[in-house]
């Protein structure tokens, strides 16, 4: 009981220092990580990954005591074990999400020690992320290593700048028109498969329309007056990688297959 209490007493909210350094050193402006170099270079992440094994909002939630810190520790959470397990295995695993099987495997199957627990990519973004706080713009800001999720940010979130993080990660991604793209003759509407995965989060489809809308004045509405028609964007699963010499991603094939 003693030795319990002790290792209560010593735990700490994991160091997101040195996450942003990882993210500082290995990621470019345009998302792209260097995971070739990352995987040489991995003390900082494999300490941080360390300390997330140790601590989180559920086992000890007093370190953890706003909103703003439990969703800023979950989406470094999420994000800084999928760099890493890239990193780790690359580049063996770089193509590992061109299937079906492999993205299974990997979001579903694989497990992470999170706060003393064996958790599940998809149980974290699910359970501790998308239901715990219900907003949408956390789909802007988890990042599963593909060429079509968002952009990684280079700055770790922390509860002071968790607000403008995510509308910034939002609006960027708004603005892309690889995401969200209008046919100036057709009027048609091609979105990325986020918000047909996601569709719910939002609030279902008119709800959806109204926040592309909100950041996209003119978007959803064809030039008779109604609904312009949506059609969706393929996924590209391809890794987030920067190449070494024009310092963009690579790309290993698509499908439409869910995360």
């Amino acid at each position: 009981m003693i030795g319990l209490v002790l290792l209560a007493v010593a735990a700490e909210i994991p160091d997101t220092r040195l996450y942003q350094e990882a993210l500082t050193k290995h990621v470019n402006q345009q998302g792209g990580v260097r995971y070739a170099a990352l995987s040489k270079d991995l003390t900082s992440l494999n300490r941080f990954v360390e300390q997330v094994a140790l601590v989180s909002p559920d086992s000890h939630p007093a370190l953890f005591p706003s909103r703003e810190a439990k969703l800023a520790h979950w989406l470094n959470t999420y994000n800084a074990l999928v760099v890493w397990a890239f990193a780790q295995d690359y580049p063996a695993g770089k193509t590992r999400l061109a299937n079906k099987f492999g993205q299974l495997s990997f979001f579903f199957r694989r497990k992470f020690t999170v706060g003393g627990q064996q958790r599940s990519l998809d149980d974290i973004e699910t359970n501790s992320i998308r239901k715990a706080f219900g907003d949408p713009r956390i789909h802007f800001a988890l990042v599963c290593a593909s060429a079509s999720c968002p952009w990684l940010s280079t700055v770790a979130f922390t509860p002071g700048n968790l607000e403008a993080e995510l509308e910034q990660r939002t609006q960027l991604f708004v603005s892309q028109t690889r995401n969200v793209e209008k046919d100036s003759v057709t009027g048609r509407v091609t979105l990325s498969m986020i918000f047909r995965w996601y569709e719910s989060d939002f609030g279902g489809r008119e709800k959806l329309l109204a926040f592309l809308e909100e950041r996209r004045p003119g978007l959803t509405a064809n030039g008779a007056g109604k609904t312009a028609e949506i059609r969706y964007r393929p996924y590209d699963w391809g890794l987030n990688e920067e190449t070494s010499s024009a310092g963009t991603r690579t790309s290993a094939g698509r499908t439409a297959t869910p995360k």
